[in-house]
């Protein structure tokens, strides 16, 4: 479809439904999650192990066929944990997989399919070992990792970093670096005198942003009608 054909009330009960079904089912599996998530199917996000901390307006976006996975594996007397600032978006099909410890700071963008772990599950030798070693992996603040990129263990990426796409990051990466590859290697270097603006700036303003979102969907929206959704979806036409 061209466009979204649902009247504003739709959207609403909608976004309710999620929020709903976000605090009753999915938030309890947290040891913490932070105040106005917004998270898109949230029945498609996997939340196993102790440890687990999101910070506030985190944003997920999830679906059947690209779920969100955050695991923590911790045996014996291992304590593993993930640990998520705020602001953080994350697509779908993201991986979040600790056996250790797995930081990530506020404002990080994390694309479709992206991977981190800080553990290689198994050794080369010893592939039933029910306690793998660790090494803790960092992302600092406003870190980008890209469309399927891999960041392994013991990597730490500082602040406002990017990953390109496809990328598999092994080694540390310093803050305001470009980097991309197989392995990664940096392409650029971004500039830190000039102003960067993160989704802080954008969500970080309470009220006045729900306003402006609410105002936003209601003028994208403005027209639409019950039977016009129901036109859209039983006799779609060219246009719709």
């Amino acid at each position: 479809m061209r466009r979204d054909h649902r009247p504003y009330w739709m959207h609403r009960l909608w976004e309710n439904f999620e929020n709903a079904w976000t605090g009753h089912f999915l938030a309890p599996h947290f040891e913490a999650l932070g105040p106005k998530p917004k998270i898109v199917r949230p029945w498609h996000v996997e939340v196993f192990g102790p440890n687990i901390r999101a910070g506030a307006h985190i944003h997920l976006i999830a679906s059947a066929a690209d779920p969100i996975r955050f695991t923590v594996w911790s045996p014996k007397d291992q304590a593993g944990r993930i640990d998520i600032g705020d602001f953080v978006f994350m697509a779908g099909g993201t991986r979040i997989l600790a056996a250790g410890q797995i930081e990530i700071g506020d404002n990080c963008l994390i694309a479709r399919e992206a991977t981190i772990t800080d553990c290689d599950w198994h050794s080369l030798y010893d592939r039933v070992d029910p306690d793998p070693p660790f090494k803790p992996v960092k992302l600092g603040h406003n870190v980008w990792i890209g469309d399927g990129a891999f960041i392994g263990k013991g990597v730490t990426i500082g602040d406002h970093a990017v990953v390109g796409a496809r990328s598999i990051v092994t080694k540390d990466v310093e803050p305001y670096a470009v980097v991309a590859g197989n392995p990664a290697r940096v392409v650029k270097r971004l500039d830190p005198d000039t102003p960067m603006r993160t989704r802080a700036d954008l969500l970080g303003a309470g009220p006045d942003t729900d306003r402006f979102f609410e105002n936003a969907y209601r003028n994208t929206m403005a027209g639409n009608s019950t039977w016009g959704w129901v036109r859209s979806k039983l006799f779609p036409k060219r246009g719709d």
